[in-house]
């Protein structure tokens, strides 16, 4: 099996994706809420974002490179190409600090309530 295919079976059952604070959701969902955040010209917009409990957060990248969201220890979308999208649920209130892993200095924040 492809190295690819086998990080998709992974995420798709579950394995090394997420934690009881936010879990990575690559399925359709039936949520009733979903929000964006977008990945250009080397930054998170909006940098900020605050959301409801059970929000399905949509990382889409509209940038030229790939990039990455990822808080330790609370979820990580992994290498997200350009054109592509991940989606992290977010069912526990907190902040989450995220940054890209590739490029350090993106930085964003999610805050549930």
């Amino acid at each position: 099996m492809a190295a690819g295919a086998m990080l998709v079976l992974a995420l798709a059952l579950g394995v090394g994706g997420g934690s009881a604070n936010a879990q990575r959701d690559d399925r359709a969902s039936q949520s009733a809420a979903t929000a964006t955040v977008n990945i250009r010209d080397l930054a998170f917009h909006p940098g900020k974002l605050t959301v409801a409990r059970g929000t399905k957060i949509v990382f889409a990248n509209r940038d030229s490179v790939t990039h990455t969201a990822k808080r330790k220890g609370s979820f990580a979308t992994g290498r997200i190409a350009p054109g592509k999208s991940v989606s992290v649920r977010f069912g526990s209130k907190g902040v989450y600090a995220y940054h890209c892993t590739i490029h350090t200095f993106m930085h964003g924040k999610i805050v549930v309530d």
